[in-house]
C-alpha cells in the first residue's frame, strides 16, 4: 500500500485534534472539580447523579415543613403560656369575688375586661400573613366583632352574650368607623325578647340605615346589651373553622399543627364574660352565686391549654427527632454524590499533566517527521 506525505499529514492532524480534545476534558474537569459534564460521559453515573439530586431536593423541602412545624410549635407554645398565666389570674379573680369585699368589685371587672381582651389579642395572632387559631380560614380574625359582604350577600351578625338581654344594639360600621346601620332586638321589658347567653346570630339584609345595598366589604360591629337596665357582657365568638394544618414531613407521612382556634379557647370568652357579669351584677348575693359557678369552667379551661401545651411539647419533640434524622440522610447523599459525580484532583491534575506532555511531545514528532518541501506548495 503507498503511503503518501498528505495520508501522513492527515493521520497525525487527526491524532492532535484527539489529544487536544482530551485536554480540553480534562482541564474541564479540573477547572469544575466535575467527573461527570455530559451523560455520554458515564450515562450509568449520571443516572446516579440525578437521583441523588432529587433525594436532596425532596430532603430539603421536607427540612423546609419540619422548619416552619417548629416555628408555629414555638410561638403557639408562647402564646398559649401567656393565655394560661391570664386564665390563672382570672381563677384567682373569681375566688377573690367569693371571698373579698364587696367595693373591690368593680376593679376585678376590669380586671377581667382586660383579660377578656388579651386573650382575644392572644387568639388572634399572626404568623406571617396567617392567623394562627382560624383553621383554613387563615386570612380571617379568629376572634371578632365581625361581617362581611361578598357577591351582594351578607353573612350573619353573630356574637355572644355573658346573659340573657331583654334589650340588644347592634351598631355596624364601615372601615372608616363610621356607624352605616343600626340593627336592634328586644323591647327592653320581655325576657328572652332581645338576646340569650352564649352565641346570638341575627340576620342582616346588607343595606345600610337608608335602604341602601352596602358594598361588599368587612364590616365591624359593636354590640350594646342589657338587662332590665343592667348591662349584659358582650364578648367575640369564634369566626375560623375546624380545619386542621398539616404539614408533609415525610413519604406519604404528615402531621397535624393545631390551628383550631374553638378547640383551644373553647367557652373561655364565654365564662369570663360571665365572670365580669357576676362581679357587675348589683346584687352582691347574685354575683357571688355567679362567681362561684364560673370557677370550674375557668379551671377546666386552663387545663385543657396545659393539655395541648402537652400535646404540642409532644409533637415538637417529633419534628427534632424527623430534623435530625434528616440531617443525617442529607450528609449520607451529599457524599454518594460528591462521590459519584465529583472528580479526585490529584488524579485529574496528574492526568491533565500527562496529556499535555503527550501533546506537546506529538507535536513535536509530527514536526520533525512531516517537514515540509517545495511540492507540498505546488501541490
Amino acid at each position: 500500500m503507498r503511503v503518501t506525505s498528505r495520508m501522513m499529514t492527515n493521520n497525525v492532524a487527526t491524532n492532535l485534534f484527539r489529544q487536544a480534545e482530551q485536554i480540553l476534558d480534562a482541564q474541564k474537569r479540573v477547572a469544575t472539580g466535575k467527573r461527570i459534564q455530559r451523560i455520554s460521559d458515564d450515562p450509568v453515573g449520571m443516572a446516579k447523579v440525578l437521583d441523588y439530586r432529587r433525594s436532596l431536593a425532596t430532603i430539603e423541602q421536607y427540612q423546609q415543613n419540619v422548619n416552619r412545624g417548629k416555628m408555629r410549635l414555638e410561638m403557639n407554645e408562647t402564646i398559649l403560656n401567656d393565655a394560661s398565666g391570664l386564665v390563672n389570674t382570672a381563677v384567682n379573680i373569681a375566688v377573690e369575688a367569693s371571698t373579698g369585699p364587696l367595693d373591690i368589685r368593680p376593679v376585678l371587672a376590669d380586671e377581667v375586661q382586660n383579660i377578656r381582651l388579651q386573650l382575644s389579642q392572644l387568639a388572634n395572632s399572626k404568623l406571617g400573613d396567617s392567623h394562627l387559631y382560624a383553621g383554613h380560614k387563615t386570612d380571617v380574625t379568629p376572634y371578632s366583632h365581625s361581617i362581611e359582604i361578598s357577591g351582594g350577600v351578607p353573612g350573619n351578625v353573630e356574637f355572644g352574650l355573658a346573659a340573657d338581654a331583654t334589650d340588644v344594639s347592634i351598631e355596624i360600621r364601615n372601615t372608616a368607623g363610621a356607624v352605616v346601620r343600626t340593627l336592634s332586638i328586644g323591647d327592653g321589658i320581655t325576657p328572652g325578647s332581645g338576646g340569650i347567653a352564649g352565641t346570638n346570630t341575627v340576620a342582616w339584609d346588607g343595606l345600610d340605615g337608608g335602604g341602601v345595598a352596602l358594598a361588599d366589604g368587612v364590616y365591624s360591629f359593636t354590640v350594646t346589651a342589657g338587662d332590665a337596665g343592667v348591662g349584659v357582657v358582650d364578648y367575640e365568638t369564634y369566626n375560623g373553622d375546624t380545619g386542621d394544618i398539616r404539614l408533609v414531613v415525610g413519604d406519604q407521612l404528615s402531621v397535624i399543627i393545631n390551628a383550631d382556634g374553638e378547640e383551644t379557647f373553647g367557652d373561655l370568652f364565654f365564662r369570663l364574660g360571665q365572670l365580669q357579669q357576676a362581679l357587675q351584677n348589683p346584687d352582691p348575693i347574685a354575683g357571688t352565686a355567679q362567681a362561684n359557678a364560673v370557677l370550674d369552667p375557668l379551671n377546666q379551661a386552663a387545663q385543657r391549654l396545659e393539655n395541648i401545651r402537652s400535646e404540642g411539647a409532644v409533637m415538637f419533640k417529633h419534628l427534632e427527632m424527623t430534623e435530625d434524622r434528616y440531617a443525617a440522610f442529607k450528609l449520607k447523599n451529599e457524599d454518594m454524590l460528591e462521590k459519584t459525580e465529583n472528580v479526585d484532583m490529584a488524579t485529574a491534575i496528574v492526568e491533565l499533566q500527562t496529556l499535555q506532555t503527550a501533546y506537546e511531545t506529538s507535536l513535536a514528532t509530527a514536526a520533525r517527521v512531516l517537514q515540509p518541501t517545495l511540492l507540498d506548495f505546488l501541490r
